[in-house]
């Protein structure tokens, strides 16, 4: 005769249900928020690109490369950490952050408006980062094995590494960058300097997002890992 299962196996089954359906809310949050982002590219991409408006073509491929940031990271965070029980915080400021982001994706050709509102964008994407540390300290009970903890270490190296470096260094250019524009338009704008300060914006753009590419292959052991032993537990 088969004993019914325990009280804490009975929470642990439960738990892993809710985990796997936070996950599914949060990668179909995430699907939809920069396809709607990824909307506004296009609408702002249609005139320079029939019109032949070649010195806004890099502030297109910085702006396609800006929603494939977010979305990468956003997945390599769901699965990494997000679990149950679902946290609102976490998931409304996905909502601001992208509509910061779409509002600078709406602004391609103007650089001072560019810049000032990538600034903004930023500057919500590190409080992200600070909020998620928040988050994930708090599952951090939910890492037990040496693979858990390895994967716990990595995501708080770089969260930590995000909020103490990459954005500020992010928010500190951008707002360069804008008060440059506005402060000399004629240098900047007529003569295209701005060219430089959006090629340079590029470049860390396919680096952050190359460094995210990587960070998933460093993972991906660890998460599968993790899926096994909480199935496991289960």
């Amino acid at each position: 005769m088969t004993e019914p299962p325990s009280a804490d196996r009975r929470r642990r089954e439960a738990k892993s249900q809710l985990d796997t359906t936070v996950v599914g809310i949060e990668l179909t949050l995430i699907s939809i928020i920069q396809g709607l982002a990824l909307g506004v590219l296009v609408a702002s991409a249609v005139q320079p690109l029939v019109r032949m408006q070649w010195q806004v073509w890099p502030y297109l491929l910085t702006g396609l490369l800006v929603i494939l940031i977010f979305w990468s990271r956003s997945l390599i965070h769901t699965l990494s950490f997000i679990g149950w029980p679902l946290e609102f915080g976490h998931t409304f400021l996905y909502f601001g952050a992208t509509l910061i982001e779409a509002a600078a994706l709406s602004q391609v050709d103007n650089p001072e408006y560019w810049f000032a509102l990538n600034a903004i964008y930023a500057a919500a994407v590190w409080g992200l980062y600070a909020w998620d540390l928040r988050l994930v300290r708090r599952h951090a009970p939910d890492f037990g094995t040496a693979e858990e903890l390895a994967l716990l270490d990595d995501i708080i190296r770089d969260q930590r590494l995000n909020i103490a470096v990459m954005m500020p260094l992010a928010v500190a250019f951008q707002g360069l960058a804008w008060w440059l524009v506005h402060a000399y338009p004629r240098a900047l704008l007529h003569d295209r300097w701005h060219l430089l300060l959006i090629g340079l914006t590029l470049l860390f753009s396919v680096n952050y997002l190359l460094g995210g590419v990587r960070l998933l292959q460093r993972r991906q052991g660890w998460i599968l890992a993790r899926a096994a032993q909480e199935r496991a537990e289960s």
